[in-house]
Formats: C-alpha cells, structure tokens, sequence
C-alpha cells in the first residue's frame, strides 16, 4: 500500500468519539452522496449498484424520518416537520428513478445541501 493510500486508510480509520454528532451525520450524508453520484455518472457501473446505492439513500432517509418523528427530538417542529417532508420527496423521487420516470439529480442535491448544513452546524 503506497503513502496515500495509508494516509486514505488513516482517515478513513478515525474515531466516532472524536466527531460531532453534526459532523457524523454531514459525513453519512456525503459517502451516501458520492456513492450515488459514482453509480450514475459512471455508464460502466452494474444496474444493480445503482438500485443498491438508491436503496442506501432510502435507508438514510428513512432513518431522518424516524428521527424527526420521536417525541423526544429537540429540533423545533417545524424543522422536523420539513425534514419529514423532504424524506417523503425523497422516497417518491427514488420510486421514479428506479421506475426509469426521474433522474437522480435532486436526490445528489438534497443531501449536499443537508450535509452542508450539517458541516456548518457542526463547526
């Protein structure tokens, strides 16, 4: 393994307990991001690549929409009533996408903004 590599897998390598809670989520957000973006910018990429990517971003989703739904989240409501709604777009968006109606783009979009806001929050 060559110097960036190691240094690639150094980072890669860093302790949870050393991120923000802000930081982490902006950090999940990207890698899903970037595993979208790679599945459909590259044409040599498997069908089933670009399912499993979309599939991942569901999850993710899915996931914020669980969050914002707890009684117990201490984001304002309305903060979490427009989270829950954007997880719905996203969920109908990936529906399209995967039935051939839709491009990805919004989706590649939503999260680089949620993770951008998540990195400034975090700082």
């Amino acid at each position: 393994m060559g110097h960036p590599q190691q240094a690639v897998a150094g980072y890669a390598a860093l302790d949870a307990s050393m991120l923000s809670p802000g930081r982490a989520e902006a950090l999940v957000f990207t890698k899903v991001t970037r595993r979208l973006e790679h599945a459909f910018g590259d044409t040599a990429v498997a069908a089933t690549t670009r399912v499993t990517a979309l599939h991942d971003n569901r999850r993710l989703w899915h996931a914020v929409a669980i969050a914002c739904s707890d009684d117990d989240n201490a984001m304002p409501d309305a903060m979490r009533a427009n989270l829950i709604s954007l997880a719905g777009f996203v969920d109908r968006t990936t529906s399209a996408v995967l039935a051939g109606t839709s491009e990805p783009n919004a989706l590649f979009e939503i999260n680089r903004r949620i993770a951008a806001g998540l990195s400034s929050e975090a700082v």
